[in-house]
């Protein structure tokens, strides 16, 4: 069995581009939903059932990874047989290459889909955090010096590089957002504050993308080896590292995980344990229809800090809901501000962070 694990992990890191998460993105939010965490898909040579079940063990360690936000999970959870936990799976035929010839990968591609509840529930059951479909993209600021050439890469830029980067990216469900790289971003972030990681440019040039993290890295070939140099912006923390690798894929795969474990620690909820009130009032001003009113609620129900929503309120265009929070306050105040649907009125909430005694938030809709 182990060395059939072994296979299907070197077949999945040369066919990275098999796994693919559905992405969603909330027109001028910056927030997306992704809507493929639970599903994994493989390259398999035949349909016998010893191949079937290595796969399911394989896929379930992708997706308890992806969900807790957590790499290392399975030294923090022990899962019953992973074929508990398959939803559903069907096998396709691969297409054949270009050449004429079949994957050298196998003959077909066993797509699974796992059962989020139950999934959610091993994470729970074992005090683990969960990391929520609604997530902040990254955007990537990636630095090259490759001998006389210097440069960053961009949204329009076809690149192995870049594609080695979407592709971990999309493994651990961690959405990304390239920079255009225009006049616009080189006035605000010139390549050598970039290459220097000065935190105020950076940020100040992210802000035009997205409100979430910021990952850069600067990238330089030596001739024998790369070399890079990691950093991450999230919120008012930073996190560095360096890597060496002889080949790009492996070293950015290594900086991506690095990247998602923090990102995924950052933003995943414990589930409360004490019996003090989880309850939070929150006001929601500017709401003019019927219409908006079901999206806000629709919006609070679908994140990871919330159990219940219930309308306490309905008046003219406020409404005021009471939350039964599955985690701190906080957690719901940094999940919120993922999106910009939601504008937090200053004086209710003070620097992103929400006193322990606080039970009434207020916001404002944005049409």
């Amino acid at each position: 069995m182990k060395a059939l694990l072994s296979l299907w992990s070197a077949m999945w890191l040369a066919t990275a581009s098999c796994l693919f998460l559905l992405a969603a993105v909330v027109p001028a939010s910056h927030a997306v939903v992704v809507a493929g965490l639970y599903d994994v898909e493989f390259p398999v040579p035949d349909q016998s059932s010893k191949v079937r079940n290595a796969v399911f063990a394989k896929g379930l360690e992708e997706v308890l990874i992806r969900v807790s936000g957590n790499r290392s999970i399975l030294e923090e959870v022990k899962p019953a047989a992973a074929a508990t936990y398959v939803q559903r799976f069907s096998y396709a035929e691969q297409l054949e290459s270009d050449a004429g010839k079949e994957s050298a990968a196998g003959d077909y591609t066993l797509q699974v889909q796992y059962d989020a509840a139950k999934i959610i529930s091993l994470l729970r059951n074992n005090a683990q955090p969960v990391w929520g479909e609604h997530r902040s993209e990254a955007v990537v600021w990636i630095a090259v010096r490759d001998g006389a050439n210097r440069y960053v890469l961009k949204d329009s830029d076809q690149s192995l590089l870049k594609e080695a980067m979407v592709q971990s990216a999309s493994r651990r469900g961690l959405p990304v957002i390239w920079p255009a790289n225009d006049p616009r971003d080189q006035q605000q972030l010139s390549f050598m504050d970039l290459w220097a990681t000065f935190a105020e440019p950076i940020k100040a040039a992210s802000g035009r993308y997205s409100t979430g993290p910021a990952i850069v890295g600067r990238l330089s070939w030596t001739g024998s080896e790369w070399r890079s140099d990691w950093s991450l912006f999230i919120a008012s923390s930073s996190h560095s590292w360096a890597l060496r690798a002889s080949d790009y894929g492996s070293m950015v795969s290594e900086a991506v995980d690095l990247a998602a474990d923090k990102i995924g620690q950052y933003y995943a909820v414990l589930e409360r344990t004490d019996t003090t009130a989880s309850d939070l009032l929150v006001e929601v001003n500017n709401i003019d229809s019927l219409q908006s009113y079901r999206k806000i609620q629709n919006f609070l129900d679908n994140l990871a800090a919330v159990r219940q929503t219930s309308l306490v309120r309905l008046d003219e265009d406020v409404a005021v809901f009471r939350i039964d929070l599955r985690g701190d306050v906080n957690d719901f105040v940094k999940l919120v501000a993922i999106d910009k649907k939601l504008e937090p009125i200053r004086e209710s909430i003070q620097g992103g962070v929400v006193p322990q005694q606080q039970t009434m938030l207020r916001y404002s809709y944005r049409q």
